[in-house]
């Protein structure tokens, strides 16, 4: 298991999961939070792509992880920045000039980093 802090078994597992996808597509700046009471997902991950063929790779493996497709919701194909969410993550990949013009984290202020890489 990687370095994010203790949280229930299987939500790691699922985490860890996501978060190896997101490293074997050269993802970048990767940064989870913890969702807070007022937020419908336990966890919400930010990256940086640097092209959109990049997100869509992730895009299709976060797919091909998923055996039931009706818990994967995507929006943003073909943008600068793409959301997908997969059961109760959250994942926001950018571009790197969307991650810089949406700053993005400034919205998840009250919520609990608990890992950050670049």
């Amino acid at each position: 298991m990687s370095n994010l802090k203790k949280q229930n078994i299987q939500e790691s597992y699922f985490l860890d999961t996501l978060l190896d996808v997101i490293y074997s597509q050269k993802l970048k700046d990767i940064i989870i939070y913890k969702g807070n009471n007022s937020l419908a997902y336990k966890n919400i991950i930010i990256s940086t792509a640097n092209s959109n063929t990049q997100m869509n790779g992730v895009v299709k493996k976060i797919t091909d992880i998923l055996k039931d497709k009706s818990s994967l919701s995507v929006e943003g194909k073909d943008s600068s920045w793409l959301l997908i969410e997969a059961k109760e993550v959250l994942i926001h990949i950018f571009t790197n000039d969307s991650r810089k013009f949406y700053e993005l984290e400034d919205i998840y202020f009250d919520c609990e980093l608990i890992y950050q890489n670049g």
